[in-house]
């Protein structure tokens, strides 16, 4: 019988860790995260020993070793505490005290650890007793107790002190930092208009920040030298293309004549995947020691920027966790900052969501790409709103992930509309799906010899406008004018059509109008896919030997080029009142005799592959 080990720790990866390494022993484990749930899972399921921390809400392991060891039914089992925190010898004494068996101090590694307790597990090992009496020893245990809590806090409040001295230092440095950075910040619309200027602009060249706000790049050239404003206008050009721009090195005028050599980098801003302008850090190359403040200031203005915008702009730690938002997103999500900041990304999405926002956010994680993605907010209140946003990386400044950052848009409306759309157009379709049958029955209807004909010819170039890898909207285009192909004939007299015999030439030229009568008779149908053009091309040939127009080659619709293929393969291989069936391989032969002379060489290998490969079969 398996050994049931409980272990007590408030914390989730303490307890996943200690659980995992006991159960690969063979033991089975119950946990719990605090005094209080322990006694109570002990009561309802005894163990045969409990391993617990001592530092931990509701009730503390100091306070559940003295419970414990004084329960009848629980004072036989032994008791190991296993903490980092109280390390202490004076720790020890107090758990021992209290009648633990053992104390251990974490960590240790997981031989030693399994060594330890296995002792405890044996038939032969007697628990100790408290040292303690419930009674009579009350207010000594208290004593120890409050004595060892209270020197816990005040080396916490001793820690925290420190911690916020080290925090008012760091934050004194970046406040200089910021006021004093000697390098020129300035952001760029689409337009090239210099939309802001940082102040060092006047540091450096003498110019304040208002002599160039609201103008355009084009016209700051008296304030480089001739090259390098050629240079600054081409590597302009280039980010507002979505290139980026680092180390280039161009000659300045300042105010007072003198020249100064700056480096300047340039990145794109993206927006739904646009580029609306590009921000640039122009760096006095003698005074690169401040360069990792510049990079901060870079990042406050940018934050600045952000806020004012419409779209929804949010970052990311790698765990999904939100970090910084602007006041966009707070109206979509319907949440307050003090909510928002911190949340999981999964506590406002559906489930579903989730899923696939782990999904993209793991893509962009491994590919270090940006992704354009849909997905579903769930608001406080309950309701699905849809936004589109580009995501990717946020990196650190040594380009090591931190996490992620991206912008936003509310497209709820348009997702409704499109919806509604999408309703539209499968009613649309099944309509014209009905239409087209009744379209193919009645030309079936005027050839009975050749029934089922346009049927089969659609489903061979389905399968073959498929293997070709078309997309879904194509296939079903090419489907749809298959099915009535033939509709022309409907102006052919019957008797011509039925004929047992091998058609004259005034016969057979007759015939050959069905294409063009084909295409005038559905040519003012408003169908989303060109039908009345396939219809009319479907029997011209690559070499320009077909009819009605003679055209060659990619003049003629791929759809068109599909559906000749299947209609000759399916002709030739069915019967005909003039003939016999010349079989399956007599078509393919044909096909593959005349590739890229009659046929489309890429049509005719999918054709053959379906059939050789994949075994189609006509039904």
């Amino acid at each position: 019988m398996k050994k049931i080990i409980l272990i007590v720790d408030d914390n989730s990866t303490n307890l996943y860790v200690l659980k995992s390494l006991l159960e690969s022993e063979g033991m089975e484990t119950i946990t719990a995260k605090h005094g209080k749930e322990a006694l109570t899972k002990a009561h309802s399921h005894p163990p045969d020993l409990i391993v617990s921390d001592i530092l931990m809400p509701v009730m503390d392991g100091y306070t559940l070793c003295r419970h414990w060891k004084s329960d009848d039914q629980l004072k036989h089992i032994p008791f190991i505490f296993y903490t980092a925190t109280y390390t202490e010898a004076k720790d020890e004494k107090f758990a021992l005290s209290l009648g633990a068996d053992l104390f251990i101090v974490k960590p240790q590694e997981p031989e030693v650890l399994i060594n330890m307790l296995s002792k405890f597990l044996s038939a032969q090992y007697v628990v100790k007793p408290a040292q303690l009496k419930p009674l009579g020893e009350e207010m000594e245990f208290f004593r120890q107790y409050n004595e060892i809590l209270f020197s816990k806090l005040e080396k916490k409040m001793l820690d925290l002190e420190t911690a916020n001295q080290q925090l008012k230092m760091l934050e004194e440095r970046y406040r200089l930092s910021f006021e004093n950075t000697s390098d020129v910040i300035f952001i760029v619309d689409e337009n090239l208009n210099i939309l802001s200027m940082s102040q060092s602009a006047e540091k450096i060249l003498g110019y304040k920040p208002e002599e160039f706000i609201g103008k355009l790049v084009t016209d700051m050239k008296h304030i480089f030298t001739p090259a390098s404003f050629e240079r600054a206008i081409a590597d302009a050009m280039l980010i507002l293309k979505g290139e980026t721009i680092s180390a280039k090195i161009y000659e300045f005028m300042a105010k007072d004549g003198t020249i100064k050599i700056g480096e300047v980098s340039g990145s794109p801003i993206m927006r739904n995947g646009q580029v609306t302008g590009f921000v640039s850090i122009a760096r006095d190359i003698t005074d690169r020691r401040r360069m990792e403040d510049e990079l901060r200031n870079s990042a406050q203005k940018y934050r600045t920027i952000l806020e004012d915008m419409n779209d929804m702009y949010y970052e990311l730690d790698l765990k999904g966790n939100m970090t910084f938002f602007n006041k966009a997103l707070l109206s979509l999500t319907a949440r307050s900052p003090e909510e928002l900041q911190g949340m999981n990304f999964r506590d406002y999405m559906s489930s579903e969501g989730s899923e696939d926002a782990l999904k993209i956010f793991g893509e962009i994680y491994k590919t270090g790409k940006p992704r354009l993605f849909v997905n579903e907010i769930v608001t406080k209140t309950g309701e699905v709103k849809y936004f589109e946003s580009q995501a990717g990386l946020l990196l650190d400044e040594n380009k090591q992930p931190i996490g992620f950052r991206g912008i936003a848009r509310d497209i709820t409306d348009r997702k409704k509309a499109q919806d509604e759309r999408d309703q539209v157009l499968a009613r649309l379709r099944k309509t014209l799906g009905t239409m087209i049958q009744a379209m193919s029955v009645a030309v079936e209807a005027r050839d009975p010899y050749t029934s089922g004909h346009q049927r089969r010819v659609a489903a061979l170039a389905r399968s073959i406008a498929a293997e070709m890898n078309l997309s879904r909207d194509q296939i079903e285009g090419i489907r749809m004018a298959a099915s009535i192909h033939d509709m022309g004939k409907i102006s052919i007299p019957a008797e011509i059509l039925s004929m047992p015999r091998k058609l004259s030439k005034l016969e057979f030229d007759l015939v050959k109008t069905h294409s063009q009568a084909g295409h005038d008779i559905i040519k003012d149908i408003d169908f989303p896919w060109p039908i009345a053009n396939i219809i009319l091309q479907h029997h011209e040939r690559i070499d320009g030997s077909g009819y009605p127009h003679g055209l060659r080659g990619d003049n003629i619709l791929l759809e068109a080029r599909i559906l000749a293929v299947a209609d000759v393969v399916e002709a030739m291989a069915s019967y005909r009142p003039y003939r016999p069936a010349l079989g399956l391989d007599t078509a393919l032969e044909e096909i593959t005799r005349n590739k890229n002379i009659l046929y489309d060489g890429e049509v005719v290998e999918a054709c053959l592959k379906i059939f050789r490969e994949k075994k189609y079969e006509f039904t």
